[in-house]
Formats: structure tokens, C-alpha cells, sequence
């Protein structure tokens, strides 16, 4: 008994990180370079399999083409995008994504936009923009638009007052916004900051985002290179049913 108990204790690590997503090689890299902390941060090995995922096999040669960043909408996780996911690694895009929230316990008209959830997604962007030497390019859904680009935006938290930093946009390729949301004032103070190009995907027919909101429409980023705007799409089909136009802008900056 006591041999099993020794034994369970020293494998206890291993069992825990089968959970996780993330490559070993990954996890080892933000280790190394910004501590346990961020790992458990990033990581979110309390959700399981939908927590995180993204990386390389140790040894393997990066991809020549920048890494993507999922951000996912509220009450998801990461997992809810792995048809977008699965085809950008199809292409040999590195494709990578961290849960935020609580995986969609809490009810969606209750979900605040903390700045923890902020500070997630900024690291996420600082790991792998480092891991791959690259700029990266990212995409994010509904309400993960607002998130990411305060996350990019940095400046001060709007609830903790707690100072993020200087702007990320140097290291943003393409931001790409799929049926995206207006939902923090602060993020629309300014513009350009997203990245290089900055791009929306939005339908007239969106039930959760909707279409306009005092007479300006409610999903484009003000200040982007351009939009294409989906006739008669749910918001759901606008996640689902663009996925070669979404690979297509941020591979080529079009969505042909």
C-alpha cells in the first residue's frame, strides 16, 4: 500500500498535465520563461481537455507561417473552435487558444469582462508571439473581439485600475473580428492598434451582436482595413460557415 501511494505521489504531476492541451514543448517554454503561475494561467488544466491548447512537438521545425490566436466568445471554450483550429493546422498554420471564464457556468447575461480574463488573453498573445519568434495573427469571436483587443489595446483596467502596459500592436499580424462586439467603450477610444491589418466578419441577421446600435453598425472596428459584411447569417453561422474567408484574410489580408 505504502509502494502505491509513493508511487501515485510521483506520477501525480504526469496525470495532472494529461489534461492540458498545450505540447509539452510549450508548456515547458512558458515554464521556463514566465513561471508556473502563467502555466496555470494559460494552461486552465481545472476545465480538462477544454482548456488550452497549441504548440509543437519537441524537436519539430516551426511553421514558416505566422501562429494563430483563437479568442473565443463568452460561455464557450476553447474546444468550441476546434472546426476553425483543426483547418488552419490543415494549412500548417500553428493554431493555439486558452479558455477564459468559467466554460459557460455562469449564465451569458451574467458573464462580467474582468481584467483577469484581459490579462489571460494578453499573456497568451506575449507566450506565443516569444514560443515562435513570429508576429502572430488573431482571431476572436463575439464577445472575445472586446477582450482581445483591450487585451492588445493594454492601458488600465476599466475595473481593477490595474495597469496592463504598453500596446501589443507590433506584435499582431492580422486581427480578425467574427461577429464581434462593441460592448467596451474603452477599446473604441482609439484606432489602429489592433495589428498590422485589422478586419471584421459580421452578418445583417445577427440574433446576439445585432446589426446596428444608434444608427452605427455594431460589428465592424472602427478604423479597420475592411469588412465583409453576411447577408441573412445567424451568429453562429457567422462562426461556422466563414471559415475559409477567416484563414483567407489573415494568411493573404483577403477574403478571396
Amino acid at each position: 500500500m505504502h509502494v502505491k501511494v509513493v508511487l501515485l505521489q510521483l506520477l501525480s504531476p504526469f496525470l495532472c498535465a494529461v489534461n492540458a492541451e498545450f505540447s509539452a514543448d510549450f508548456r515547458v517554454f512558458i515554464h521556463n520563461r514566465y513561471g508556473i503561475s502563467v502555466v496555470h494561467q494559460l494552461e486552465r488544466g481545472d476545465l480538462g481537455p477544454d482548456g488550452s491548447t497549441g504548440g509543437r512537438a519537441q524537436g519539430a521545425a516551426p511553421s514558416a507561417d505566422e501562429a494563430a490566436i483563437i479568442v473565443h466568445g463568452v460561455s464557450n471554450k476553447i474546444t468550441r473552435f476546434n472546426g476553425i483550429m483543426n483547418a488552419l493546422r490543415a494549412r500548417g498554420i500553428e493554431a493555439y487558444g486558452t479558455t477564459w471564464g468559467d466554460g459557460g457556468t455562469t449564465p451569458v447575461g451574467l458573464v462580467e469582462l474582468k481584467c483577469a480574463y484581459v490579462k489571460q488573453i494578453r499573456s497568451m498573445i506575449i507566450a506565443v508571439r516569444e514560443y515562435t519568434g513570429k508576429k502572430v495573427d488573431v482571431i476572436a469571436y463575439s464577445m472575445g473581439s472586446p477582450l482581445a483587443r483591450k487585451a492588445i489595446l493594454g492601458g488600465i483596467c476599466v475595473d481593477t485600475r490595474e495597469l496592463l502596459g504598453v500596446p501589443l500592436t507590433e506584435h499582431v499580424d492580422t486581427f480578425l473580428s467574427v461577429a464581434g462586439s462593441e460592448f467596451l467603450a474603452d477599446v473604441n477610444s482609439r484606432t489602429h492598434y489592433e495589428g498590422t491589418a485589422t478586419f471584421s466578419i459580421f452578418s445583417t441577421e445577427d440574433e446576439k451582436i445585432g446589426y446596428r446600435t444608434c444608427s452605427r453598425l455594431s460589428s465592424p472596428i472602427v478604423g479597420g482595413t475592411g469588412f465583409v459584411k453576411k447577408l441573412e447569417m445567424s451568429h453562429d453561422e457567422v462562426l461556422d460557415k466563414t471559415m475559409e474567408m477567416q484563414i483567407n484574410f489573415i494568411k493573404r489580408h483577403k477574403p478571396k
